[in-house]
């Protein structure tokens, strides 16, 4: 081998050798989301990413998309089989049951450090557990109603003011032989049903509990219930929250209950339909929202990485990633203040979904038992009400047996 051959070989072994040390000093923050790919959350958070990695050379965020349906059941395996992601998102409504399970960190010594506890919205007191606090609200919300004015103004109702007004609109907006509905919902079993009878119930100022017990009889959550069910008689059956809300875009029903997050995905609407999807407070006498989603440290993270999340969700916190948060997202952000007077004037939705958050009554238990048991109760809940649409038993029947069914499964203290 000639002396430049040898000295070329030996310039290509160093640049591996550079190559594999840097590729060892390489940390990954493992990373899942069911928002990686939806509209406007995921810009901001592959935008926060990028800034992320940008402050911390030799650190990569691994963001990937896990479909929201099976998401909690995702992480409870992996929790369970002591493989965390690094950096854990949740649906707020979960977040008890890994905290009453040891797998997430309290952050209370975190918190001290930043200005979160004086800057943020009410709800962050969901992020409590027994007495600590175990994660960073990024979305606290109130449920809006969402509506196609020109299927309303072609069949000559009006925006409704009140349940019975909203039942009336669904009725004369419903032409199922032109495969138009007056309502798109959950309708398959899922967890989210529990949501959209928490609109009907606590919304008309009842409650599923009365002290400590359950309630599901009284004659108002029963007359309460019966409206909801009503209701689903106006959408089609064996849907859940992505085709309702696509049909909805589609330009195929009056009405949708959602969230404030709906209204980024309204922008993919066509052309022809857009101008005619509206977005309007719901017509109860109580608003009903709750803590959407949050982040949180896995336990027995080790040290390095348990600061580099930190500094992950802190970022996340800072006001300029809080207010991009409300212009990609068109939701509420955690921290308050967010929208001021000139932004809300050019963006009206913006105020009218902050709005609806600061008006809004928690929806979720906030019984301990209930909190821990979230999944089970929201399970049994959504059986529920798929025999509601799938039988003529009586709502009050019905209601009597959930009740039997919660106080073997999760008895109350």
């Amino acid at each position: 081998m000639t002396m430049k051959r040898v000295l070329a070989t030996l310039s290509l072994l160093a640049c591996l050798g550079a190559t594999m040390a840097a590729s060892a000093q390489v940390t990954t923050l493992d990373f899942p989301s069911w928002q990686a790919e939806e509209p406007g959350f995921a810009e901001w958070w592959k935008g926060l990413v990028q800034e992320y990695e940008a402050k911390h050379p030799g650190v990569k965020v691994k963001l990937y998309s896990l479909p929201f349906a099976n998401y909690v059941n995702q992480l409870t395996v992996r929790f369970s089989g002591q493989n965390p992601p690094d950096i854990v998102h949740l649906p707020s409504r979960n977040f008890a049951s890994f905290a009453s399970q040891n797998w997430i960190e309290p952050i209370d010594d975190l918190l001290k450090g930043s200005d979160i506890p004086g800057q943020w919205s009410k709800l962050q007191s969901d992020m409590m557990w027994q007495g600590k606090t175990y994660g960073v609200l990024l979305l606290p919300y109130g449920n809006l109603l969402y509506y196609n004015e020109k299927i309303l103004q072609d069949a000559g109702a009006k925006v409704p003011t009140t349940p019975t007004e909203w039942l009336d609109a669904m009725a004369k907006t419903t032409n199922r032989d032109k495969g138009q509905f007056g309502l798109v919902t959950t309708t398959a079993e899922h967890p989210n049903m529990f949501i959209d009878a928490a609109t009907w119930v606590l919304g008309e100022r009842q409650d599923w509990l009365k002290g400590n017990k359950y309630n599901f009889t009284d004659p108002g959550v029963v007359a309460a219930v019966d409206q909801f069910r009503k209701s689903l008689s106006y959408a089609p059956p064996g849907t859940n929250s992505a085709v309702a809300r696509q049909l909805f875009i589609d330009g195929k029903a009056a009405f949708l209950r959602d969230g404030p997050w709906v209204w980024a995905t309204l922008q993919k609407a066509k052309p022809e339909v857009r101008p005619a999807l509206k977005m309007a407070q719901l017509p109860f006498p109580v608003i009903t929202g709750g803590a959407s989603n949050s982040l949180h440290i896995p336990a027995k993270l080790d040290a390095q990485k348990k600061k580099l999340v930190w500094e992950f969700i802190a970022l996340a916190a800072t006001p300029a990633w809080q207010e991009k948060y409300v212009q990609l997202t068109g939701s509420p952000a955690g921290r308050l203040n967010m929208i001021n007077a000139e932004q809300a004037k050019t963006d009206p939705h913006l105020a009218a979904i902050t709005q609806a958050a600061e008006k809004a009554e928690n929806l979720f238990p906030t019984q301990p038992a209930l909190r821990e048991n979230y999944n089970e109760f929201a399970t049994l809940f959504s059986r529920a009400v798929v025999r509601m649409q799938s039988s003529t038993q009586p709502t009050d029947a019905i209601l009597a047996n959930l009740q039997k069914e919660l106080t073997a499964a999760i008895p109350l203290p």
